[in-house]
């Protein structure tokens, strides 16, 4: 019949890294986010790998951060700028206009099914920045951080799965 039987669409490995610690960014220009990098080596050049990111962030009133998926040194999973001053980018972080903004953090989530046709070790990253330099974007903690008990620290994780086909 000609249908494939072995290994189609089965999960081949997974790989993840979890950001426990905090980072903050006041960068107008995508930067890495440190700890937030794997590597995968493909079994098959036909393997696709699954990318998917969860990341608690917070940051200053009016921060409007911006993340993005990176493989090697090659921008995946990128929006159209749409021209002008826009920012091309895989997934918002953007915050309110409210004062109470500082104290709370929240999840941004993205995934995505990338083909990068090797069998090479092959690096995955995560890069953010701030919309404003005077505007800070927080991983893993809010922007009042101070000792409360209304405060609270959170984590972040990068997963890849190796789809096989």
């Amino acid at each position: 019949t000609g249908a494939k039987t072995s290994g189609f669409g089965k999960i081949g490995q997974v790989v993840q890294t979890v950001k426990t610690d905090t980072f903050s960014t006041t960068s107008e220009s995508f930067t890495d986010l440190t700890g937030m990098a794997l590597s995968i080596t493909p079994s098959s050049a036909t393997s696709k790998i699954l990318i998917k990111t969860s990341l608690s962030w917070g940051g200053s009133k009016n921060v409007y951060g911006h993340g993005k998926f990176v493989r090697g040194s090659t921008d995946i999973f990128m929006a159209d700028s749409g021209g002008g001053n826009r920012i091309s980018s895989t997934f918002p972080m953007e915050h309110y206009n409210t004062d109470s903004a500082i104290f709370n953090c929240f999840v941004a989530s993205s995934e995505f099914l990338d083909s990068p046709s090797t069998t090479s070790a092959t690096t995955y990253k995560i890069q953010v920045l701030s919309n404003d330099s005077s505007r800070t974007l927080y991983i893993n903690r809010p922007e009042n951080d101070n000792n409360q008990s209304y405060i609270g620290r959170f984590t972040s994780s990068l997963t890849a799965m190796e789809i096989l086909d």
